[in-house]
């Protein structure tokens, strides 16, 4: 399973090299019998715990990625009020 990884982890600490079960759903947050993940008590203190669970569920398909983050009110107005100025410009 050579995939690339999908999340940027620049914020994670550095705990030293990721265990061999990084990522492993099946081994990280196995599913009860209810279908509800749970991560492991052996996981809890490992420091890369947030981003090898964010991998388990992007390939369990329970994560998708976001390629630029949402945007915001202020932002969302900008473009509305540039789109709007320029079908203007493109009118006259």
């Amino acid at each position: 399973m050579n995939e690339p990884e999908p999340f940027d982890h620049s914020s994670e600490p550095a705990s030293g090299p990721r265990p061999d079960c990084f990522g492993d759903g099946d081994l990280v947050c196995p599913q009860d019998e209810d279908g509800i993940m749970h991560p492991r008590q052996e996981c809890l203190p490992c420091g890369h715990l947030r981003a090898c669970l964010q991998l388990a569920l992007h390939r369990r398909g329970k994560l998708r990625l976001v390629e630029e983050p949402a945007p915001s009110k202020v932002t969302g107005f900008f473009k509305r009020w540039s789109d709007r100025k320029l079908s203007k410009q493109k009118e006259s």
